[in-house]
C-alpha cells in the first residue's frame, strides 16, 4: 500500500487533493492512504513519531515557512520520499529543482496535471519483481516473465514466457492490488494480462507473444483498447 502526505495550509484544497488521489488509486485498484497536514511542524511530528511516506505533496508558500527550503532539509536527512510541489506561482519552479521534485503543479491543480504526476510516481515505483504464494511455496518472479494470470477452478494459474506455469493461492482481485496497474490489464473476469506481452488486439481477443488468444468481454472491449493505446503511447511506440 502506498502512503501519501499532503502538507498545505489551505484545508479545503488539502481535502480536495486527498479525494482526488484516493479516487485515482481506487480506479487502478491500488490501496493507498492519504494524510493531510496544514503545516510543516505537524508533518515533522508525524515523521518523528516514526511515520513513513512514499510521496509528499508540498505547498511552497506557508505563513512562516518556505516549502522549498523545507524540502531541502528533508533531502539532507534520511527522508528520501518523492516530493511534488504545489504552488499558486510559477516563479519558484526553477528554484524548486534543487530539491529534486518529482513534479511541480500550479494551483488550481488541473486533473490532467495531477494524473500526469501520479502516473510518473507509479512508473518510478513500479516493481520489477513480485513475490507470489504458489502451491509449491513462495516464489520471486520478474514481472517481465509473466504472460498472464487465469482463473483455474478455485485457484489462479500463472502462465510464464518460458512456457511453464504456476498455481497460485490467491484471487485475481488480490493480484490486481499487488501488480502495477500501468503494466497489467484485466480484459475479462477470468484473465489478467501483461500489457508488454500483447502483440495485437483483434475482434474481442488479445493476441500475446506466444500466439495465444485471450478473450475480451464485450463490456470491456473499448476500455481495453484505450488502455492498450495509452500504454503504447507511454512506451513511445506510437
Amino acid at each position: 500500500m502506498y502512503k501519501f502526505a499532503i502538507c498545505d495550509d489551505d484545508a479545503s484544497f488539502g481535502a480536495s487533493l486527498k479525494n482526488f488521489v484516493c479516487g485515482f488509486f481506487a480506479d487502478r485498484k491500488t490501496e493507498c492512504s492519504v494524510t493531510v497536514f496544514q503545516n510543516v511542524q505537524s508533518f515533522d511530528a508525524a515523521l518523528d513519531a516514526g511515520e513513513s511516506y512514499d510521496l509528499l505533496f508540498l505547498d511552497i508558500i506557508f505563513e512562516n515557512d518556505n516549502g522549498i527550503d523545507y524540502a531541502k532539509r528533508l533531502r539532507s536527512g534520511k527522508h528520501k520520499f518523492d516530493i511534488i510541489f504545489i504552488s499558486t506561482c510559477r516563479d519558484y519552479a526553477i528554484e524548486s529543482y534543487d530539491a529534486e521534485p518529482l513534479y511541480y503543479i500550479l494551483k488550481p491543480a488541473s486533473p490532467d496535471k495531477l494524473n500526469a504526476a501520479l502516473e510518473r510516481f507509479l512508473e518510478r515505483h513500479a516493481p520489477s519483481y513480485i513475490n507470489l504464494n504458489t502451491t509449491r511455496g513462495l516464489i520471486k518472479i520478474k514481472l517481465s516473465d509473466i504472460l498472464y494470470f487465469e482463473i483455474y477452478g478455485h485457484r489462479i494459474s500463472l502462465q510464464k514466457r518460458d512456457g511453464t506455469s504456476e498455481e497460485l493461492r490467491s484471487t485475481l482481485k488480490e493480484m490486481e492490488t499487488k501488480l502495477p496497474p500501468s503494466t497489467f490489464i484485466r480484459p475479462h473476469r477470468s484473465y489478467l494480462v501483461n500489457l508488454n506481452c500483447i502483440t495485437e488486439i483483434t475482434h474481442y481477443n488479445i493476441k500475446i507473444t506466444n500466439g495465444e488468444l485471450i478473450p475480451i468481454s464485450h463490456a470491456l472491449y473499448n476500455k481495453v483498447q484505450i488502455e492498450f493505446l495509452d500504454y503504447l503511447d507511454k512506451m513511445g511506440v506510437m
